[in-house]
């Protein structure tokens, strides 16, 4: 604005200049009157026409004020975001820096881990062979358990099949026949008891055994050598009872084992 005031001072002072000029130089009438007149009107005209211009042209100045009021905030904003931009620049090239520190450490870490990587993975082969070789013995050992199960349930069979034919055998040793009149039921009585006095042995030939013993023993149906070398567990505890005397003399004294030897010294 202060350059159109300017403006228009400088062209009324060159009207009146020209004006002035024009009358007394050129018309040779340089009257004040007439040259005031002359200037009023030539202002007056140009303040219509300038009132005019301005009119018109108002809504054209409102129009650009406003655009470039909307251009300074534009500006504005511009100037905030790239002032923010450029706050993230810095903070970027920050953490790139950061970063570039980081990968140039996980670098050297690389260098360094790669050996001991190499020797983790020979381990990786080496515990998988093993592994492999540990479940090829499993497996071995799997069969060689079941075929030990099929064997042991064998065994278990032939055992039972023992222990019955132990039982049977047992139960005819110590088998007596009926009670007759005025005697008493013998339950060691066993198919090896001799039929006559002659058959039998002299069971005091045995380190333990008295002729009171020998006597007690006849009662229970004992009469041979062969008889005494057959006795089982049961009997022993039976004949201990009946007898009643020192608990594991028979053990002590090896009585099984001197009547099985003067038996086969007696067959030979």
């Amino acid at each position: 604005m202060k350059a159109v005031y300017a403006l228009i001072t400088v062209f009324l002072i060159l009207i009146i200049f020209f004006t002035q000029w024009y009358l007394c130089t050129v018309r040779g009438f340089c009257e004040r009157v007439a040259i005031l007149e002359i200037l009023m009107m030539l202002m007056f005209a140009f303040l219509i026409g300038f009132a005019g211009s301005w009119l018109v042209s108002e809504n054209i100045f409102l129009s650009i004020r406003m655009q470039v009021g909307k251009l300074l905030k534009d500006k504005s904003k511009l100037t905030e975001k790239l002032q923010l931009m450029e706050r993230e620049n810095q903070s970027a090239r920050k953490h790139l820096a950061e970063w570039q520190q980081e990968a140039a450490m996980l670098a050297q870490g690389k260098k360094a881990t790669e050996p001991l990587l190499v020797e983790a993975q020979t381990q990786v082969n080496t515990l998988r062979e093993e592994l492999e070789r540990y479940q090829r013995r499993y497996e071995n050992l799997k069969q060689e358990t079941d075929s030990i199960r099929e064997i042991t349930s064998h065994l278990k069979n032939e055992l039972a099949e023992q222990k019955m034919r132990a039982e049977k055998l047992q139960s005819s040793l110590l088998e007596s026949p009926s009670e007759k009149k005025g005697e008493i039921k013998n339950p060691f009585h066993s198919r090896f008891t001799p039929s006559t006095k002659q058959a039998k042995s002299d069971l005091t030939l045995i380190s333990g055994i008295g002729p009171a013993i020998q006597k007690k023993l006849n009662e229970l149906g004992i009469y041979t050598f062969q008889q005494l070398s057959e006795l089982t567990p049961e009997m022993i505890e039976r004949i201990t009872e009946k007898i009643k005397f020192f608990p594991d003399r028979i053990g002590r004294d090896n009585w099984i084992g001197q009547a099985a030897a003067l038996t086969r010294v007696k067959k030979s």
